[in-house]
């Protein structure tokens, strides 16, 4: 049962971390099309959402 449990984890774990990587890349590429005035704004954005993100 607790192989199983750590099983769960580790993959909750790397889909959290799958949809934090997609949100960066989505940043990044607002900045490069001109749609965010300024990186630190996406990136000040992103980590006021994730700083308390229950993993």
């Amino acid at each position: 049962m607790e192989a199983t449990v750590k099983k769960n984890y580790a993959e909750t774990l790397e889909q959290h971390q799958i949809g934090v990587r997609q949100c960066v890349m989505n940043g990044v590429r607002q900045t490069r099309e001109g749609k965010t005035k300024d990186f630190n704004t996406v990136c000040d954005r992103l980590e006021k959402k994730y700083i308390s993100a229950k993993v």
